[in-house]
């Protein structure tokens, strides 16, 4: 390993067929909702199934409710939470965030959360079948981002592994308690013939952190 900046780790991970994750720790995050979003969708499912006046109203809106609970859970993982609160970020900024990570594409959960929003600001009366398209893709999106929450990565050697043999390795860590990532990793000491362990944190404000959490994320297409 050359350095730890951004270059050196992508580099590094841009060959994944001799990259694989050596030691590594798990970790489900914790969340403070009372609610979750599964929970919110057995509430929509309870909805659908109803035949009072207003059930798909209160199916889309628990529906929209849903995502936003498993985004918002996404953004602790990801050390993100807080910031997202203090920067006040919206809906579309964080299905935007979404999908720069890699995470999931938007264009579908901006489709709900339109019909929501004409449900709530128009007055629209949602239409079943719409309503139904919008149940089951809730439901994959919770299944399929579960993945970055129980169990999450916590931390992992990245091996890059030449004819069975360790070439090189770094570690790195997601602290979402503490908002921060950090990477660590043996450098070779310039003019001499050894190596010094060196470490970097980076603070989810920094203007190098969403690089440094692309190279996290992409470690869940690795994991078996």
């Amino acid at each position: 390993m050359k350095d730890l900046s951004i270059e050196s780790l992508r580099k590094f991970i841009g060959n994944f067929q001799d990259i694989i994750l050596g030691t590594w720790d798990s970790v489900d995050v914790e969340v403070p909702f009372q609610i979750t979003p599964n929970q919110f969708l057995k509430f929509a499912e309870y909805d659908l199934g109803s035949e009072y006046e207003h059930h798909l109203i209160n199916a889309l809106s628990n529906l929209k409710r849903a995502i936003d609970c498993q985004i918002d859970s996404l953004l602790i993982g990801l050390g993100l939470f807080k910031k997202s609160r203090d920067e006040r970020w919206n809906f579309p900024q964080k299905i935007d965030f979404l999908d720069s990570m890699g995470i999931i594409s938007p264009r579908i959960l901006k489709k709900i959360n339109q019909k929501r929003n004409l449900l709530e600001h128009e007055y629209a009366k949602p239409i079943k079948d719409d309503v139904e398209d919008a149940f089951d893709v809730v439901m994959l999106f919770i299944a399929y981002t579960e993945k970055f929450l129980h169990p999450a990565i916590k931390s992992c050697e990245v091996e890059h592994v030449k004819e069975d043999k360790i070439e090189d390795f770094f570690e790195i860590t997601m602290d979402y308690k503490k908002n921060k990532i950090i990477v660590s990793a043996y450098i070779p000491v310039k003019n001499k013939d050894e190596e010094e362990k060196k470490k970097k944190e980076i603070d989810c404000n920094s203007e190098e952190y969403l690089d440094y959490l692309k190279i996290f994320l992409s470690l869940y297409s690795i994991r078996v």
